[in-house]
């Protein structure tokens, strides 16, 4: 009797050791078969706020874990929770997927991408906190959702210390109904392609602190707030705003109610880009009265530095000015900068405190150089020689012009013979010059 027992106990670890074995040693291909044979996420899952975990399987499709199920991720996946939803971002390969609902907060950590494409109106839509990578120690994992309203739609905070978010909607790339707070490493980006968008959009707050970055470019505004400030503090901290009409009545950065602020070596910068602003040797451009949206943030240029990429234009006391003695250009940059205490009472607009730099660019700018050229036509006898001016005129064209001479000779018109016997120089480079530029152009004509 014992040892029938025996037997049947030895039977049966036997058969589990088998079982075991044949688990471990599965072909590789089964394995991504199982993975495979997920369903696909969609909004109809709600995640429940238990803790989710994207991984990325052998076979180079991701799935998304929790403790209720594994499901495959693919360009059609909806991910959806009604409570405060944790994300573990373990992928090794970029998950793209349509989009993320959470109706309270949503946290990611992780050092994975994701990327939500949706053709609805918001990419990742969060009706509480945003958390990406809040802690250093969260990981440094990035998160890019495109929508057809604006990529990132969170009605209360965003919190970072690490990691990066990008947004891309056709009104906003990021909508937050409360304050932007990114720290550290962190790297917040909103592009808005509308003619009328705005990059970034808060209500209350935009932060940049301990050396993070926030970029916004929109159609008319880079980065605005409604309520709050636009404050970027602490070295290497910057917060910049890209405006792609300077005529917008918005500007690049723009703090409805407050200000600008840079404190401890961090950086506002406001990019005009396609600015139009053209440049010429002999009336200086005044850029705080000639565009409104300069003026909110500037209120003296006298108070800025001011250079051109390439150089040749200055600041001369009453606007920017250009050294036709340098070479002009068609695409350039014109930068206007300020690092120093000067504040909002009676001096200027944007505030500065302990090294805080404002700078204000005005790309695809251009220099218009011209120069006057005195041309005489006159009637020669047969032989070439002058006897009378019978036409004078001055014709203004831009330095750098090639002038082919022979191109402005006196148009006689079919009903007059004539002969024409050159002019007095060759073909040239017009440059500017202090002595007149003048060309003799000689004919034998009836007149």
């Amino acid at each position: 009797m014992k040892m029938r027992k025996l037997y049947k106990r030895f039977i049966g670890v036997f058969v589990v050791m088998v079982s075991f074995v044949s688990v471990l040693t599965l072909p590789s291909v089964m394995l991504e078969a199982d993975a495979a044979s997920y369903s696909v996420l969609t909004s109809s899952v709600d995640l429940k706020g238990y803790d989710a975990t994207i991984t990325t399987q052998s076979n180079g499709t991701n799935v998304l874990t929790t403790k209720k199920g594994t499901y495959l991720l693919d360009e059609s996946a909806v991910i959806y929770s009604s409570k405060n939803q944790l994300i573990y971002l373990n992928n090794t390969t970029p998950v793209n997927i349509d989009s993320i609902y959470a109706k309270k907060n949503l946290e990611f950590r992780g050092n994975g991408t994701l990327n939500a494409n949706t053709a609805g109106q918001y990419g990742i839509n969060v009706g509480g906190h945003l958390k990406a990578f809040k802690y250093t120690k969260s990981g440094v994992g990035v998160v890019n959702a495109t929508g057809t309203t604006a990529g990132f739609y969170v009605y209360n905070e965003i919190q970072m210390e690490g990691g990066e978010i990008n947004g891309y909607g056709t009104n906003y790339g990021i909508w937050c109904y409360n304050d932007i707070k990114p720290y550290y490493s962190s790297i917040i980006r909103g592009y808005a392609s509308g003619a009328d968008s705005t990059g970034i959009w808060a209500y209350r707050d935009i932060y940049a602190w301990k050396g993070a970055t926030v970029y916004g470019e929109g159609g008319s505004c880079g980065a605005r707030t409604q309520i709050a400030h636009i404050q970027a503090e602490d070295n290497g901290s910057s917060i910049t705003g890209v405006s792609r009409n300077i005529n917008s009545g918005v500007s690049a950065l723009q703090a409805d109610k407050q200000m600008l602020r840079a404190y401890d070596n961090a950086v506002v910068k406001e990019i005009y880009l396609n600015s139009g602003l053209v440049v010429t040797d002999d009336v200086a451009v005044d850029v705080v009265n000639t565009y409104s949206t300069v003026k909110r943030n500037l209120s003296n240029m006298g108070n800025y530095s001011w250079y051109s990429e390439p150089e040749g234009v200055y600041y001369n006391g009453t606007g920017l000015i250009g050294d036709a003695n340098k070479a002009g250009f068609k695409d350039g940059n014109i930068v206007g900068t300020r690092t120093n205490d000067a504040c909002s009472k009676g001096k200027e607009a944007t505030q500065l405190k302990k090294g805080g730099t404002h700078q204000v660019v005005f790309s695809n700018s251009a220099t218009y150089y011209t120069e006057d050229i005195i041309i005489y036509h006159w009637l020669a006898d047969t032989d070439g020689e002058p006897i009378e001016v019978f036409y004078e005129e001055v014709i203004t064209l831009e330095v750098g012009t090639l002038i082919v001479v022979d191109d402005y000779q006196y148009p006689f018109g079919n009903t007059t013979e004539f002969e024409y016997f050159g002019a007095d120089r060759p073909d040239f480079v017009l440059e500017k010059s202090e002595d007149p530029i003048v060309i003799n152009y000689y004919y034998d004509a009836e007149i």
